[in-house]
């Protein structure tokens, strides 16, 4: 009942940020800084045919003559022409101009990854350590799955978290895993995406203990 007391402040909370008026949320009201994209598709290879879906953390510098403070770096999904996804990594000092680095940081791997790629990158960091989810797609099948690192460039898999078709009320795929970076109840909470029985998308939460090993929270989707 406790966990249900929390979920549904939240969602009560959200609701009235979007309720809000433009000037009364907390980002204030949105505005385009460029009628050009920051990152397009670019050569004939990895990145040729889409670059999207983006993550973006700030990294705080080590130097204090630094006068930017820190950098802006995205992990962004590049797709190639046939359709296979990998993970590019830019970065940024003042968050709208990225210099990209020529090769992809994270490439499909495993069974889980083969043909389709890697997708949907989203990150978070813990008590030093960068947490990647992102989706392993095979032509076949998606599914929510983790990759940890401590500079963003190396990253060490930690395999499927949430396997598709199966679980309290998902039927299909899993996918979009994002993670709240603090504890909550004593517990990591996770927002992902999968199917209902009604094959439409819905959202799902989850909770761990350590960052890899994950419970559903609830028996069916959110409202």
């Amino acid at each position: 009942m406790k966990r249900k007391a929390i979920l549904s402040s939240l969602l009560f909370l959200a609701t009235l940020a979007f309720a809000a008026s433009p000037a009364n949320q907390p980002f204030g009201e949105w505005r385009r800084l460029s009628g050009t994209p920051i990152l397009s598709p670019r050569g004939t290879t990895w990145e040729s045919a889409g670059t999207f879906n983006p993550a973006v953390t700030f990294v705080p510098s080590k130097d204090p003559e630094d006068s930017a403070g820190g950098r802006f770096v995205m992990l962004y999904r590049a797709q190639d022409a046939s359709g296979t996804s990998r993970l590019g990594y830019a970065e940024s000092t003042d968050g709208i101009h990225f210099t990209r680095r020529p090769e992809p940081i994270f490439s499909p791997e495993t069974d889980y990854e083969k043909d389709g790629g890697v997708e949907d990158p989203r990150l978070v960091l813990i008590n030093g350590i960068y947490y990647l989810t992102y989706t392993g797609y095979n032509k076949k099948d998606a599914q929510l799955c983790l990759a940890t690192s401590l500079d963003l460039v190396h990253w060490a898999r930690q395999g499927v978290i949430l396997p598709a078709y199966k679980g309290n009320w998902n039927v299909g795929w899993t996918k979009s895993g994002a993670i709240v970076p603090e504890k909550i109840n004593g517990h990591y909470w996770m927002y992902w995406l999968g199917t209902a029985a009604d094959k439409t998308g819905q959202m799902g939460l989850s909770y761990s203990d350590d960052l890899l090993h994950w419970t559903e929270a609830t028996s069916a989707c959110l409202p």
